[in-house]
C-alpha cells in the first residue's frame, strides 16, 4: 500500500501551547484525562472550598469582634464622660454603678481582644491549609504531566527551567493562594465593616478620610503591572539560572576533563548577576508601593486629627466618636499599607500561575485513542511500517521508510551517523507521533492502539541510556512491570539471567556491594560501556514481545562484544527484536538486515546475500575489518 507523501509525514515541532492570554487554560488537559486547568488561580481554589469556607467564616467573626473593640471604646469614654458630668449612666449587664460598668467593658474589651486574636489564627490555618494542598497537588499535576508528555516537548525546554517551574513558580503560587487570598479577603472585610460605622459616626468625616484613596488606587494599579512584568522576568533568570547549575553539575566530568572551571563559573556569575539585577529591580517595584501606600493611609490620619479636632472643639463631635473613629482608621492602617505586598503577591502568583500553564497546557503529540477495556494492545508484536516519513524541523531524517517485522524475527539496521537509525528505533518503540495507516502492530492501526498499552509490550535499549540514582538492582528492575506476579525468588533469577546475557555478571562481582552498589546520577559511577550493558539487561530483564537496540553495544571493546552477543543469540531465540547497529558483527546472526542511508533503505536482506553484492553494506563490512586489522594486539 504507498500512501502520498503528505499524508504520512511525520513531523516532530514544539509542543502545542495556548499563546492568547485569555484562553492560555480554558480547555487544557491537566494531570489526568478529561480535566481541565481554569482560567484563573482562583477558580482553581473552588476545589478547596471547604478550608476556604471555613477561613472566611473565621475572618468575618474576627474582623466583627476587631471592629467591635472601637465601639466599646467610644463607649466607654462616654461612659466616663457622663459621670464624670453626674448623668446617668445605662443599664449595661446589670451594671449599678459608674465602676461596675467601666469594669464590664474593660473585661469585654479583653475577651474580645482574646477571641478575635484566636480566631485570627484559625483563619490563617484553615485558608494557608488550602494554599498548601493546592501546591501538593498542582505539584502532583504538573509531574504527571512531564511524564504525560513526549520528546518534542523536552527538546523545547531545559530540565533547569521545568525544575524552577515546579519549585520557584510553584512556591509563588502557593503563596498567592494562602497569604494572598488572606490577605484579600481580610482586607475586603475590614473596609466593609468599618467603613458603615466610621460613615454612621460621622459622614463627612469619612469622606475626607477617603480623600486620598483615589490616587492610592491608580498607583497601585501602575505598580501592580510592573511588578506583574518584574515577577515574571525574575522568575525567567531564576530558571536560567538554574539551568546553567544543573548541566554543569551533570557535565561535572567533561567540565573537568576540558578545564572549563573557570569559564563555566564565569558564566554563572553572569546568569547569577543577571538574576540579581531582576530581583533588584523587582524589589525596587514592591518597596516603593509600600511607601505610597503608607504615605495615603498616613495623610487620612492627619486629616482626621485635624478636621476631626475641630469639630470635637466646636461641639459637632463627641470625644468618644472622634476616639473611635481613629482606632477604625488604625484598624483599616494595615490592611491598607498591605495592599502594595499583596498586590505583589498577585502579580507574582499570576506570573507564576501563567508559567505552570505552559506546562499543564501543553499537549503530547501522541494522543490516546478512544479504545475499549481490554483492547488496546494487539495479540502478536509483529511489526510494519509503510511509507514512514519523518521530518525534524526542515530536514527530512526518514523518507519513505517500508519495512516488515514477523513475530520471532530478528531484522538487523545499519547505516551510516545520521542516517536515521535511531529516529526509526523512537518511531517504532512508539515515541514519536505517526499518521494512520504508517505504523502497524499485529496488523493493527498503531493510531487505534492505547499508546501505553503498546509500550509496556516494547523493551527499549536507547544508545545513551539513562540510569537513576539509586541502586544497579533497582535500576534493572526498573524494567520489571508492576503487574508481573513474581516472588522474590523468580525476580532474582530473572534478574541474573538478564545479567548473564548482557555481560555484566563478572563486572558486578568486582564491585563492592554487588548488585547493591549504588551508581550516582546518571550513573556517574560506570564506565560507557557498563552503563549501555545495565541498559541491556534492563530491556532483557523485562521480557517483553518486542526487543528494540539501538547501538546498545557501542561503548564496549570487541572482545566484550562477542561474549555478549553470544549472550544474546541465546536470549533472542524466538524472540521478535529489532537490532540497531554500527558495528555489523553485531547483526551477523540477523534474519534480515535493512540498510539506511541518508534516511533511505538503499539494501535489504540476509548479511551474506548483502555482502555478496557488492553495496554499502560491503562497504562498510570492509572498512571495519581494516580497522579491526590495525588495532594493535593485547
Amino acid at each position: 500500500m504507498t500512501r502520498s507523501e503528505s499524508s504520512s509525514a511525520v513531523t516532530i515541532s514544539p509542543p502545542l501551547t495556548r499563546s492568547a492570554k485569555d484562553q492560555r487554560f480554558d480547555t487544557t488537559p491537566w494531570g489526568s484525562p478529561g480535566r481541565t486547568l481554569p482560567a484563573h488561580p482562583l477558580r482553581y481554589l473552588a476545589r478547596y472550598r471547604r478550608w476556604i469556607v471555613l477561613g472566611i467564616l473565621c475572618l468575618v467573626v474576627t474582623n466583627g469582634l476587631a471592629q467591635a473593640i472601637p465601639w466599646i471604646v467610644k463607649l466607654t469614654i462616654e461612659a466616663i464622660e457622663r459621670a464624670a458630668q453626674g448623668a446617668a449612666l445605662p443599664a449595661v449587664a446589670g451594671a449599678a454603678s459608674p465602676p461596675e460598668l467601666i469594669s464590664w467593658l474593660a473585661i469585654s474589651l479583653i475577651g474580645m481582644s482574646v477571641t478575635q486574636g484566636l480566631i485570627r489564627i484559625l483563619s490563617r490555618v484553615f485558608i494557608f491549609n488550602a494554599g498548601r494542598d493546592a501546591e501538593h497537588d498542582l505539584r502532583g499535576a504538573l509531574f504527571s504531566q512531564l511524564c504525560r508528555l513526549d520528546g518534542a516537548f523536552f527538546r523545547q525546554h531545559r530540565t533547569g527551567d521545568l525544575m524552577s517551574r515546579m519549585t520557584n513558580d510553584l512556591g509563588a503560587v502557593r503563596a498567592f493562594f494562602g497569604a494572598g487570598v488572606l490577605h484579600t479577603v481580610n482586607t475586603l472585610f475590614a473596609y466593609a465593616v468599618a467603613l458603615p460605622l466610621m460613615i454612621h459616626i460621622d459622614g463627612w468625616l469619612t469622606l475626607w478620610a477617603l480623600l486620598p484613596y483615589p490616587v492610592l488606587l491608580l498607583g497601585a494599579r501602575a505598580f501592580a503591572r510592573g511588578i506583574y512584568d518584574r515577577s515574571k522576568a525574575q522568575q525567567e533568570a531564576l530558571a536560567a539560572m538554574t539551568t546553567n547549575v544543573q548541566e554543569d553539575l551533570a557535565g561535572i566530568r567533561e567540565l573537568k576533563s576540558y578545564r572549563l572551571e573557570q569559564r563555566r563559573s564565569q558564566t554563572f556569575e553572569r546568569a547569577s548577576a543577571h538574576y540579581l539585577d531582576q530581583a533588584v529591580k523587582l524589589v525596587l517595584w514592591r518597596t516603593g508601593m509600600m511607601p505610597m501606600v503608607g504615605a495615603g493611609a498616613g495623610a487620612s490620619l492627619v486629616l482626621i486629627l485635624w478636621l476631626g479636632g475641630q469639630r470635637v472643639i466646636a461641639g459637632d463631635l463627641g470625644l468618644g466618636d472622634l476616639v473611635a473613629f481613629n482606632l477604625y482608621i488604625a484598624l483599616l492602617a494595615w490592611p491598607t499599607m498591605a495592599i502594595g505586598w499583596m498586590l505583589s503577591l498577585w502579580q507574582r502568583g499570576t506570573a507564576a500561575w501563567h508559567r505552570l500553564g505552559d506546562i499543564l497546557g501543553a499537549e503530547p503529540e501522541l494522543r490516546a485513542p478512544a479504545v475499549s477495556a481490554g483492547d488496546g494492545a494487539p495479540a502478536s508484536m509483529s511489526l510494519e511500517l509503510r511509507e514512514l516519513r519523518v521530518t525534524l524541523g526542515d530536514r527530512e531524517v526518514l523518507a519513505g521508510i517500508d519495512l516488515t517485522l514477523e513475530e520471532g524475527q530478528v531484522l538487523g539496521v545499519v547505516g551510516r551517523l545520521g542516517s536515521g537509525k535511531t529516529v526509526l528505533a523512537e518511531t517504532v518503540a512508539r515515541l514519536v507521533e505517526v499518521p494512520e495507516g504508517v505504523l502497524f502492530y499485529g496488523g493493527r492501526d498503531a493510531t487505534d492502539l492505547d499508546v501505553q498499552e503498546v509500550r509496556g509490550r516494547i523493551a527499549y535499549a536507547p544508545q545513551d541510556p539513562f540510569l537513576f540514582s539509586a541502586t544497579l538492582a533497582e535500576n534493572i528492575a526498573f524494567g520489571l512491570s508492576e503487574t508481573d506476579e513474581l516472588d522474590g525468588e523468580e525476580r532474582a533469577a530473572r534478574i541474573d539471567a538478564a545479567l548473564e546475557a548482557a555481560g555484566l555478571s563478572a563486572d558486578i562481582e568486582a564491585l563492592p556491594d554487588g548488585l547493591e552498589t549504588l551508581v550516582g546520577e546518571r550513573g556517574i559511577g560506570l564506565s560507557g560501556g557498563q552503563r549501555q550493558r545495565v541498559a541491556l539487561a534492563r530491556a532483557i530483564a523485562s521480557d517483553r514481545p518486542l526487543l528494540i537496540l539501538d547501538d546498545s553495544l557501542s561503548a564496549v571493546d570487541a572482545e566484550t562484544e562477542e561474549r555478549i552477543l553470544a549472550g544474546l543469540r541465546r536470549t533472542l531465540a524466538g524472540r521478535t527484536a529489532l537490532l540497531i547497529s554500527h558495528r555489523l558483527s553485531a547483526l551477523a546472526h540477523a534474519d534480515r538486515v535493512l540498510v539506511l542511508d541518508e534516511g533511505r533503505i538503499v539494501e535489504e536482506g540476509a548479511p551474506s546475500e548483502l555482502l555478496a553484492a557488492g553495496g554499502l553494506y560491503a562497504q562498510l563490512y570492509q572498512r571495519q575489518q581494516l580497522e579491526a586489522a590495525k588495532e594493535p594486539l593485547p
